[in-house]
């Protein structure tokens, strides 16, 4: 099953990533918060898992079983709105350095990526690593044309790079906001 705006999420983050790792610095210094305890899990939402990491979406939300390219995960709202499927994807790939490095590149290719505006960049705290949370808007990939809004978290452990993107259509982006932040606050990494 196909789902709108879906597929250009995950092929837009994979590009991401690629040039992310490319321009990656290496000991940035910024050291795990140790103090940091993970939120709990909010209501009506379960816990999905892949290699290395492990995030809570909506239960009502549903894990793609269509063939993704590799280290991709994506889970999808079933519900429409404004002619678009929200969705959560995690893209992982090979990254020897910090979360806070990986995120900063992260950023920065996203700032250079045509389809893309973004909106905001925010230091923030996801699992325990400082990091960046981004949010842009990007144009449709024809034959789409629903411009949608995420918002994006990187962290990086044990050699892994992780991507993780809450999308939602630009017109009903702030009514998931919430969700998405819950899910990508939620987003942990194996240590």
């Amino acid at each position: 099953m196909d789902f709108p705006g879906s597929r250009s999420t995950y092929v837009t983050l994979t590009a991401a990533c690629a040039l992310a790792t490319s321009v990656a610095c290496r000991g940035s210094g910024h050291a795990r918060v140790l103090s940091f305890r993970r939120p709990p899990m909010p209501a009506g939402f379960r816990e999905q898992s892949g290699p290395g990491w492990r995030i809570a979406v909506p239960s009502t939300w549903t894990s793609e079983p269509q063939p993704l390219p590799d280290g991709v995960w994506l889970a999808v709202d079933a519900q429409i709105v404004d002619d678009y499927h929200s969705n959560v994807s995690v893209v992982r790939e090979s990254f020897a350095g910090e979360s806070y490095d990986y995120a900063k590149a992260a950023e920065l290719s996203i700032h250079r990526e045509a389809r893309a505006t973004v909106e905001s960049a925010r230091d923030d705290v996801v699992d325990g690593d400082p990091t960046f949370v981004v949010e842009a808007r990007w144009a449709p990939i024809p034959p789409a044309n629903v411009v949608y809004r995420s918002m994006q978290t990187d962290l990086a452990s044990r050699g892994a790079g992780y991507v993780v993107t809450c999308s939602a259509a630009a017109t009903a982006f702030e009514r998931y906001r919430s969700t998405c932040e819950a899910i990508l606050r939620s987003f942990a990494v194996e240590r």
